[in-house]
């Protein structure tokens, strides 16, 4: 008898589900959760004709919105949901809008601490149902890796993933980089997981070092549910702004005026800001409001390293470097451990020290060395 694999799918909605303008679509009627749900039937069934596993996939409607009204409260039901079903089902597979599948996948790596279990997040760029859909292929290529672990032994796949057209990505380096394309998404600044089509090619150190941060010396693997750790709190009052020649410090100091807690600034290079722009900065750190400084450069790094102005930021301790941080990590993060600051549970130092420790494979922090 084949072993049993059982999955929970918790659908939010999103193009798979039929959740774009009709009038791209020539102003048909679109299918919804109900049509997603119908192409389970002949993709479990090719699965188990495939591999020797008997799979059974339940189905939880979390939300049906376009991804782009995506809030923390649904990250909170999608844990919530994660937690409340954990000893029932083997693995999770969540099918979500592409417009903030990065951020989504960012806010669940950091907010289930030590899953055992594969959590796997997925969309389409073309509607369930629709001529030239990737729903159906996406949705089997989550399916297939989220009974990885009963296939092989070593090693398992754990903890948030998102697979979609060819790649299988850890899930806080997703990010978006075409709105057309059927690979939309990319590994930013760091290797995937691996690949999927024909076979799965996993790239077993990426895999490991993605595995290595769901059990540390305060915590092991959640194997039950009593040990799962959940921590689905984020408080989003960030502001998010990007620098541009002749930016006045107004625009900074405008932040003070309102009820904004933290900082994401896209800044030139490798993290400099205009000279204007220090003192605005400097009463941003005198009211404990923490910066983050980020690149406009695509492939750069955020590092204080490389000009006088980033010199500078780290000498006065006004900003925290993003290094290679995607801006989906960067603010999920932030608003995940500014809700721990703002709780009492984390000073401001230990926040903007927090920001610079990799804690789920989003950053690596290098110094640079002249040679």
């Amino acid at each position: 008898m084949a072993d049993s694999h059982r999955i929970l799918l918790l659908t939010t909605g999103g193009t798979i589900a039929g959740r774009v303008s009709k009038l791209a679509y020539g102003g048909s009627v679109l299918p919804n959760t109900a049509g997603l749900e119908s192409l389970l039937g002949p993709t479990v069934a090719h699965l188990n004709a495939r591999l020797a596993v008997d799979i059974s996939v339940d189905t939880l409607a979390v939300a049906d919105i376009d991804s782009s009204n995506a809030t923390p409260a649904l990250w909170c039901d999608l844990v919530t949901s994660i937690g409340e079903n954990y000893d029932e089902f083997d693995a999770f597979v969540i099918t979500h809008g592409t417009n903030t599948l990065g951020y989504t996948c960012a806010a669940l790596s950091f907010a289930l601490l030590n899953p055992s279990k594969p959590i796997v997040l997925t969309g389409s760029q073309v509607p369930a149902g629709i001529p030239g859909s990737d729903a159906q292929l996406n949705l089997e290529n989550a399916l297939r890796i989220a009974t990885w672990n009963r296939q092989r032994s070593h090693p398992p796949i754990r903890g948030v993933v998102a697979v979609f057209g060819s790649q299988i990505l850890p899930g806080t380096r997703v990010k978006k980089n075409s709105e057309f394309a059927y690979d939309a998404f990319q590994s930013f600044a760091s290797n995937s997981i691996g690949r999927i089509g024909r076979i799965v090619d996993i790239d077993e150190t990426s895999l490991v070092r993605h595995n290595s941060y769901l059990s540390t010396h305060r915590y092991p693997l959640a194997f039950r549910r009593a040990e799962l750790l959940c921590e689905p709190e984020f408080d989003m009052r960030i502001a998010s702004l990007t620098a541009f020649p002749g930016m006045s410090a107004e625009v900074l100091e405008s932040v003070l005026a309102s009820d904004v807690r933290a900082l994401v600034l896209r800044a030139y290079g490798a993290g400099d800001v205009s000279d204007t722009l220090f003192e605005p900065f400097r009463l941003l750190k005198a009211r404990k409001v923490p910066v983050v400084v980020t690149t406009q450069a695509p492939n750069g790094r955020s590092t204080f390293q490389a000009n006088d102005a980033g010199f500078r930021l780290a000498q006065e301790g006004l900003a925290i470097p993003a290094y290679d941080m995607s801006i989906e990590a960067m603010t999920t993060k932030l608003g995940w451990l500014l809700s721990k600051m703002v709780r009492g549970d984390l000073s401001y130092s230990q926040l903007c020290d927090q920001m610079m420790a990799d804690l789920r494979g989003e950053i690596h922090a290098r110094w640079e060395v002249e040679i």
